[in-house]
């Protein structure tokens, strides 16, 4: 039996959270290939990741019975559907594997798509118009036309049925996402001060992840941000934003430019994924009211770092964090101001939600996504 995997998402050198996402759970089976419990007739398996360009780093490291086939043939672009349309027409494998991206217009029977969330839906100015036609087509043909599909969060799946319920055929799998291990608490002070120093970041400080922009609620953080810096006028707080610009920068950028606090303000842009969790470690509060999330595996990451944790009600992030977190409006300045002030000065309160946030992390790991992965394209064979 031959899985095909789509690796092109995860093999890009500088990865968001789908790619993260493609990029473990394909590591994850690839250690299948020794012992996997809770996994049957591995042994009669065989994989083949499919790439428009060579494999780097450890995904080009594959154990026996796995394969690697560039479809690098042109044209360069629409790869999906000209190029992973034209191998499934010539050498379908039983089952096709699409964890990142839209799923090819020819693809075998069994086929299954990772839909992670339907935000062109609910914030369609924050893609061009192809982008949105193109995901949200994707979402409603594999929803009428393929065999499964997989959705990190009980959320996702709500919000696909009821958006798309009367072109519903196909089985909708939840499989919560995992979090990288290096995620965790670190007591290498040394090392947590040299990373602090090269991107120029002082303590005491607020953190947050993602794109700068609209849908990431950027803006209303940086208000809550000088909410509570009025509130608490001997604070030294400061506000790190990592991630790079995306869409409505102008607004967090003009925000940041008419902050009587801009000075405290700190956007380093991209940063190297193995700094990031020694940033996290250290800071006081993670914020991370998001308008929109399929799932949220940043606050998996604050809250394995020991981190408190301030993010959104009325999302998935409610499902991942459960009573790990603290929920606000992510609408209300105020309500972020006061959730992070009663989790700086409130040493009990911080750290119940610090213990809560590390027993609650333990319950995600990309092992057991993969494990539940596997058995649904195994399922029926």
């Amino acid at each position: 039996m031959i899985i095909g995997i789509d690796a092109s998402r995860a093999n890009h050198e500088y990865k968001t959270g789908v790619e993260w996402y493609a990029y473990f759970v394909i590591e994850e089976l690839k250690k299948s290939s020794s012992n996997r419990k809770g996994v049957r007739d591995f042994e009669n398996l065989e994989f083949v990741l499919y790439t428009d360009k060579p494999l780097q780093g450890k995904l080009a490291k594959l154990p026996d019975r796995w394969n690697e086939k560039v479809l690098r043939w042109p044209p360069k672009r629409f790869w999906t559907q000209i190029r992973m349309s034209w191998e499934m027409f010539r050498h379908p494998p039983d089952v096709l594997f699409i964890p990142a991206h839209v799923f090819p217009i020819i693809h075998p029977k069994k086929t299954v798509v990772t839909i992670h969330d339907i935000a062109a839906t609910k914030f369609p100015e924050s893609y061009n118009w192809f982008e949105r036609w193109y995901s949200v087509w994707s979402a409603k043909f594999a929803l009428k036309k393929l065999w499964k599909i997989i959705v990190p969060s009980h959320f996702t799946k709500n919000e696909l049925t009821s958006v798309f319920d009367s072109q519903t055929s196909a089985d909708v799998d939840v499989v919560h996402h995992g979090y990288d291990k290096k995620y965790r608490k670190i007591e290498n002070k040394i090392k947590i001060g040299e990373v602090l120093k090269k991107y120029g970041i002082e303590k005491p400080f607020l953190m947050t992840v993602g794109r700068l922009e609209e849908k990431k609620n950027t803006w209303h953080i940086i208000q809550a941000f000088e909410n509570l810096r009025v509130r608490s006028p001997k604070s030294e707080v400061r506000l790190i934003l990592v991630g790079k610009p995306g869409y409505g920068y102008e607004k967090v950028q003009q925000a940041i430019e008419n902050s009587k606090y801009k000075n405290d303000i700190i956007t380093p842009g991209w940063v190297d994924e193995e700094d990031v969790p020694y940033i996290m470690n250290v800071a006081e509060v993670f914020v991370f009211p998001s308008l929109y999330e399929g799932f949220g595996i940043p606050i998996l990451e604050a809250m394995a770092c020991g981190t408190p944790v301030v993010t959104s009600c009325g999302s998935s992030l409610e499902e991942v964090g459960e009573d790990a977190c603290v929920y606000v409006d992510p609408e209300n300045i105020q309500d972020i101001a006061e959730a992070v002030v009663k989790l700086i000065e409130n040493i009990e309160y911080r750290m119940s939600h610090v213990e809560k946030g590390i027993r609650r992390a333990e319950n995600f790991s990309w092992e057991k996504c993969a494990t539940e992965t596997l058995n649904i394209l195994l399922s029926e064979f």
